[in-house]
């Protein structure tokens, strides 16, 4: 079955994020409901800076860095990018994606600045 879901409001770091429909496939349990997920704006974890929170993003596939055994791409949405680092096959550059995966912040001090940068540990592709 193929779904329409709702993307709510969701507060993340004192800012809102607005609402759209994410088309998802599949239902969970076979009880006929369909998944919900708040999707949270690149823009949002960018200014951000939390480590280990969860969170759905979609967006277009800008990039990739394959590495041996892993690999990272570029996720683009209307607000901004972010790196997503996966474990998984990468999805091609001009995929559209809903994923699910942990932010994380790479700390990189230099001459007394932080230079570090935040990306995302994908943890589940949805769509």
């Amino acid at each position: 079955m193929f779904y329409l879901l709702p993307m709510c409001a969701l507060l993340f770091g004192g800012g809102l994020v607005s609402c759209s429909n994410v088309p998802l496939l599949g239902t969970p349990n076979g009880t006929g409901s369909a998944y919900t997920v708040d999707v949270t704006a690149i823009r949002e974890i960018q200014s951000a800076q939390t480590s280990q929170q969860v969170v759905y993003l979609q967006g277009q596939v800008i990039s990739q860095a394959p590495f041996l055994n892993s690999g990272a791409y570029q996720l683009e949405d209307t607000t901004g990018k972010i790196w997503v680092v996966s474990n998984q096959e990468l999805p091609k550059v001009g995929d559209r994606v809903v994923i699910r995966g942990q932010v994380q912040f790479q700390s990189i001090p230099i001459s007394g600045q932080e230079m570090g940068e935040v990306y995302l540990q994908e943890t589940e592709k949805i769509e």
